[in-house]
C-alpha cells in the first residue's frame, strides 16, 4: 500500500469492518517466481483490473511470457470484495448480467454463480421533488419514471432506436453525433415533462454519471438506453440487480490462476519508452522491464500521469486531463429499522442520488448509496443521518463503509460516463494503439463501457490483437 492510500484510509476510516485493501492482499499476492528475469518479456500489461487480468489470461494461454504490473497492493482495479457487518461486500464495481456477454462468458467458463441485490426489485419507493418526499408502492414510482425516460430518450420518434441500433457497435452509424454537444440536463430542460418527472430523471442521470447531471453527455445516456434494449426496466435489471456470488475478487483470482502471468503488486509505472523493436517500462523504484509489446489498461482519468516517449496522441491526453464524470461516492450504511426492500431517489444537488436495500435482518437494514461529489463527509453517521431521515424519519445510521475511488492516485474516479463531446473526441482515440503500445480499458469499451463487462471486452480484444501481431512477426 502506498503512503497516499494509507493516509486516506487511516485519516477518514473509509474502509471498515474487514473491508480494507490490506485484508484482501493475501488472496492476490505476487506470483513472481524466484528465478524470474527482469527483461525479455513478450508482453507487459500495465494495470491489474479486469481489463489487465483478462488480457494477461489470454496472453498466458497463448504461451506468451507476460508480466502484469499493478500499482496498488491488490488486483481488481475499480473493484474490491471486502466485508461489511460480516457480509461479503463489493466496494467498487459490482453488478453483472447474462446480457453483459463478456463477463457472463467468464462466469460460465469458471462456474461462478449469481446472487441478487434485494433493493433492485423494491416493494416501496420514495422520491424527492422540490424538497418534499413522496413514498408509494414501487409500481407507482416505476410508472412515472418509465414514462419520463421514454420522453427523455425518444429523440427520433422511435424511442431512440435509430441512434445506437447496435448497442455494441457505437460507430455503426453517425446518428449520435448530432447530440454529442448536449448534456443530459440540456435534454431534461428540452422535453415536455412534469417537475416530478424531471426530478426523477435528474436523480437517474446523477447516479449514472456519478456527478452533476450538467456534466453528463446526453449521447452516453442514449448509449446506455440501447444496452437495455431501449427499455429502462431492462437496463436497470442489467446494471443493478445481480452480483457474482463468489465476489469480483473470485473472478479476478480465476483469471490469474488460468493465465499464470508473472504479477508484481505495488509496482507503479512511471514511464513507457519505445523504439522500433521493443518497449521499455520503468517503474517507481527505477527498475526497467523490456517487452516486445505493452498493453496499458491505465484508467482514462490517470493516463495523463504516466510519461510516454514518444508522447501519446493529443486526443488521449486531452481526454485524460478533462476526465470522465465518474467522481462520486458509493458506500454502505446500516440503520436501526427494518424497512424491507426499499429504494429512494433525489435530484442533484441533494447529497444522495439514490440508495436502496442490500439486505434487511431483524430490526436493521443495510443499504447501498450513491452520491455526486460533495464536500460533506457522508461516511460520518452524524452527517449522513439527517439526509436519511428526510426519507426514513427517525432512523439512526449505525455504521458506514466505503472507499474513495476518486481520491486514489492510480484510479482517479469510479465508473466511466462521458462528458459532452467525449464520444466524438475520446472514444476512438482511447482505443488506438500507438506503435508497440496498445490500450485496453473499461473506459474505452464499445459495449458496456465503464462496467466489468466492458473491461473484459477490451482486455480480450486487445490481447488477441497483440497475439496476432506477435505471431506474424
Amino acid at each position: 500500500m502506498t503512503k497516499a492510500q494509507d493516509n486516506i484510509i487511516s485519516r477518514r476510516g473509509l474502509i471498515k469492518a474487514g473491508g480494507g485493501l490490506i485484508a484482501a492482499a493475501p488472496l492476490l499476492t505476487s506470483t513472481r517466481p524466484a528465478e524470474a528475469e527482469d527483461s525479455g518479456f513478450d508482453v507487459i500489461v500495465i494495470g491489474g483490473g479486469f481489463a489487465g487480468c483478462t488480457a494477461a489470461r489470454e496472453l498466458g494461454n497463448a504461451s506468451l511470457k507476460t508480466l502484469l504490473l499493478e500499482a496498488r497492493p491488490i488486483l481488481g482495479g475499480r473493484t474490491h470484495t471486502g466485508e461489511f457487518n460480516n457480509h461479503p461486500t463489493e466496494f467498487g464495481g459490482t453488478w453483472v448480467h447474462w446480457c453483459q456477454p463478456h463477463v457472463w462468458a467468464e462466469m460460465t467458463r469458471y462456474g461462478l454463480g449469481v446472487k441478487e441485490s434485494a433493493g433492485a426489485v423494491p416493494d416501496k419507493a420514495a422520491w424527492m421533488v422540490d424538497g418534499k418526499v413522496r413514498t408509494e408502492p414501487a409500481n407507482v414510482y416505476l410508472e412515472i419514471f418509465v414514462a419520463a425516460m421514454q420522453k427523455f430518450c425518444d429523440v427520433d420518434g422511435m424511442g431512440g432506436m435509430t441512434i445506437f441500433p447496435q448497442a455494441h457497435a457505437p460507430f455503426a452509424t453517425e446518428s449520435w453525433k448530432q447530440y454529442d454537444g448536449m448534456t443530459c440536463l440540456d435534454r431534461i430542460a428540452q422535453i415536455d415533462a412534469t417537475e416530478e418527472e424531471k426530478a426523477m430523471l435528474n436523480s437517474w442521470v446523477a447516479i449514472c454519471c456519478h456527478n452533476d447531471p450538467a456534466l453528463a453527455g446526453f449521447v452516453d445516456m442514449l448509449k446506455w438506453y440501447s444496452l437495455g434494449d431501449f427499455n429502462v426496466g431492462l437496463l436497470w435489471d442489467r446494471c443493478g440487480h445481480y452480483k457474482i456470488k463468489e465476489g469480483t475478487a473470485g473472478l479476478i483470482k480465476k483469471l490469474i490462476e488460468d493465465g499464470k502471468p508473472e504479477v508484481r503488486l505495488s509496482t507503479a509505472v512511471k514511464r513507457v519508452t519505445q523504439n522500433a523493436d521493443a518497449v521499455f517500462v520503468t517503474v517507481e523504484n527505477g527498475e526497467t522491464f523490456q517487452a516486445k509489446r505493452v498493453i496499458s489498461t491505465v484508467p482514462m482519468n490517470t493516463l495523463k500521469n504516466v510519461e510516454f516517449d514518444p508522447p501519446l496522441m493529443p486526443a488521449k491526453i486531452a481526454a485524460s486531463k478533462e476526465g470522465h464524470t465518474g467522481k462520486g461516492v458509493k458506500f454502505y450504511f446500516t440503520i436501526d429499522k427494518n424497512i424491507g426492500n426499499y429504494l429512494a431517489s433525489a435530484p442533484y444537488p441533494f447529497p444522495l442520488s439514490m440508495f436502496w436495500t442490500e439486505y434487511a435482518e431483524g430490526d436493521r437494514t443495510t443499504l447501498v448509496a450513491f452520491g455526486a461529489p460533495t464536500e460533506l463527509d457522508l461516511l460520518d453517521p452524524t452527517v449522513l443521518t439527517p439526509y436519511v431521515n428526510q426519507f426514513i424519519p427517525g432512523a439512526k445510521v449505525l455504521d458506514i463503509a466505503g472507499f474513495p475511488w476518486a481520491e486514489d492516485e492510480y484510479i482517479g474516479g469510479t465508473w466511466c460516463f462521458y462528458r459532452k463531446g467525449q464520444f466524438t473526441n475520446a472514444l476512438a482515440a482511447l482505443q488506438t494503439a500507438e506503435g508497440l503500445v496498445h490500450f485496453a480499458s473499461a473506459d474505452s469499451a464499445n459495449g458496456w463501457r465503464g462496467f466489468i463487462d466492458g473491461a473484459i471486452e477490451r482486455g480480450s480484444h486487445v490481447a488477441h490483437t497483440v497475439i496476432n501481431a506477435l505471431n506474424k512477426a
